[in-house]
């Protein structure tokens, strides 16, 4: 293997590792954000059974901890 050949090689791991972390970077936020909406419509879902007396005050209050308590960074 000769320099020319090592460049090429090193030009190609350099580009295929940066092409891979902007995918993984993107998909990475893409994730938090889906997982962001998830919370708040299962609390919204929550909400409207209650209102609908569909669930008790307790079983909402347990439902609602146990989806606090999953979720790693709470969102405002």
């Amino acid at each position: 293997m000769d320099m020319a050949e090592f460049g090429v090689w090193a030009m190609i791991a350099f580009w295929g590792s940066a092409l891979g972390g902007i995918a993984f970077a993107i998909t990475w936020a893409r994730s938090r954000n889906r997982n962001s909406l998830s919370r708040e419509l299962l609390l919204k879902s929550l909400k409207q059974r209650l209102d609908k007396n569909e669930i008790s005050q307790q079983e909402y209050d347990r439902k609602v901890a146990d989806i606090n308590a999953h979720d790693i960074q709470p969102r405002r």
